[in-house]
């Protein structure tokens, strides 16, 4: 048996990607030895609390490392998941990415786990805006604000001390509890909830796939390991599928 065929003759796959994936186009991660958080304090710079009392900080941060998010560019890992899904391999993308790369890519079925950051919202209203409202705005000002009422804006994902939102959630595990094959691409899912992707999928009787870098705590679940760049991986499993036809 290979990664291919499984996915080949899977009743339904969902794949669940995460930093390592971007970090193929370009982007820091965030967590480990040279992880973003090794250079910034996440409780200053990205807490729901630390924004509400002073959005400026936030602010600061995203201009240091918000253009290379937002000029990134899908790297094959991404266009792959696209293939998969055209080709009604995979049923959706699960990410704990917020940089819509796969989006771009050309996925249509993405489950945004920490949100986006595509689009930004009133912290007063709810009005919602472009990202790029943001940036021109940040050129003149502090803190983008709101055209209706003047509050503070915040983009769209999930800070810390945020709730991830409940439908989000509920979506991703009906996914997870309903597929026949978890595909786990570029992360070492060392927080919840997404940490428990896989042990969901393997009690519904999902078979586990990992395209990692490293080693992983959850390693031992996979019944498939494959350590190296999801960028030349993948291609080479849509190949084996598409010659398996």
């Amino acid at each position: 048996m290979s990664i291919a065929h499984e996915i080949r003759h899977a009743r339904r796959a969902v794949a669940l990607t995460g930093a390592g994936i971007s970090a193929e186009s370009g982007l820091g991660t965030f967590r480990g030895k040279d992880g973003l958080w090794s250079r910034y304090d996440p409780a200053s710079v990205a807490s729901i609390e630390s924004f509400t009392q002073d959005p400026r900080k936030f602010w600061e941060f995203a201009r240091e490392i918000g253009w290379s998010f937002l000029t990134a560019k899908p790297n094959a890992a991404h266009m792959a998941l696209a293939e998969l899904e055209d080709m009604k391999r995979i049923d959706c993308v699960i990410t704990q990415n917020i940089d819509g790369l796969h989006q771009r890519a050309g996925s249509k079925r993405v489950i945004e786990v920490h949100g986006s950051i595509g689009q930004v919202a009133c912290t007063k209203c709810t009005a919602t805006y472009e990202t790029a409202k943001a940036v021109d705005q940040l050129v003149r000002q502090d803190v983008p604000t709101c055209e209706r009422c003047g509050g503070s804006l915040k983009p769209q994902v999930v800070l810390f001390g945020e709730m991830i939102p409940k439908k989000t959630l509920d979506q991703a595990f009906k996914k997870l509890k309903s597929a026949d094959l978890f595909l786990a691409v570029g992360t070492s899912l060392e927080v919840y909830p997404a940490a428990s992707f896989p042990e969901a999928a393997k009690k519904s009787g999902a078979k586990i796939v990992s395209i990692n870098m490293e080693r992983t705590r959850w390693d031992d679940l996979c019944d498939y390991r494959v350590s190296g760049p999801a960028g030349e991986i993948l291609p080479r499993i849509v190949q084996a599928i598409k010659i398996s036809f």
